[in-house]
């Protein structure tokens, strides 16, 4: 390697690492008091840099909000994937696999509350800021590729017999139902579990178990 590439490297490292800590400050921000009350200025004195340094890696608060969603979702993947493959996964049923899969969502509420609690901030912001699809390209692709997983092991399931085929033709809609019932409990609880009095007789652990088990048996053949 010639000083020159060695140099150029050295800066790119030094490019990325100031990138991810800026998505880490954002992240942190964002998941504490939402995305609309912050500001460029707080994303950059956070993460320790000047607002114009900011600036030059990222045009606008939406920009910023976007890649710091992806980055929060890669930072989830490269948690649960190891999990969902490998010769163990792959060895269940497709019944197995998505038991584990919604044991996982369980995991998430007791130990995720921080990315629960942005998604809902960021999920929201893009409806009020009307922010288009292109834009979201990316980020639908992260998603996408957990969705990749539990669509397999429904469509698995299904085929193998531990799935009532009577979901054959509605895989998708499988899907979303579970997977939006379990996320959005997760979030709701993570956001207001103890707001009311009455919100202590069952604690959040035992809800999310109690909601993924009805899920598991409505599909359970």
């Amino acid at each position: 390697m010639t000083p020159k590439e060695k140099h150029q490297e050295e800066q790119n490292e030094l490019k990325t690492s100031r990138i991810n800590r800026i998505l880490e400050s954002a992240f942190n921000l964002f998941s504490e008091k939402g995305i609309d009350t912050i500001t460029m200025n707080d994303i950059a004195a956070t993460a320790e840099i000047g607002v114009a340094s900011l600036y030059r890696y990222f045009e606008t608060k939406d920009e910023i909000a976007i890649r710091t969603a992806i980055w929060a979702w890669n930072k989830q993947k490269e948690n649960i994937m190891p999990s969902l493959q490998g010769k163990d996964y792959e060895a269940l049923t497709g019944y197995g696999q998505i038991e584990k899969i919604f044991e996982m969502f369980v995991d998430l509420y007791d130990t995720q509350s921080t990315f629960l609690r942005f998604v809902y901030f960021f999920d929201s912001y893009i409806n009020r800021q009307k922010i288009s699809y292109e834009r979201l390209f990316d980020y639908e692709g992260m998603i996408a590729t957990v969705q990749d997983v539990v669509a397999n092991a429904i469509s698995k399931g299904i085929s193998d017999g531990s799935i009532k085929k009577r979901y054959a033709d509605c895989q998708c809609d499988v899907y979303f139902t579970t997977m939006h019932s379990l996320f959005s409990m997760a979030q709701k609880l993570s956001l207001s579990a103890n707001m009311l009095a009455m919100d202590s007789a069952v604690n959040g652990t035992a809800q999310m178990k109690l909601l993924a088990e009805m899920l598991l048996e409505v599909l359970k053949n």
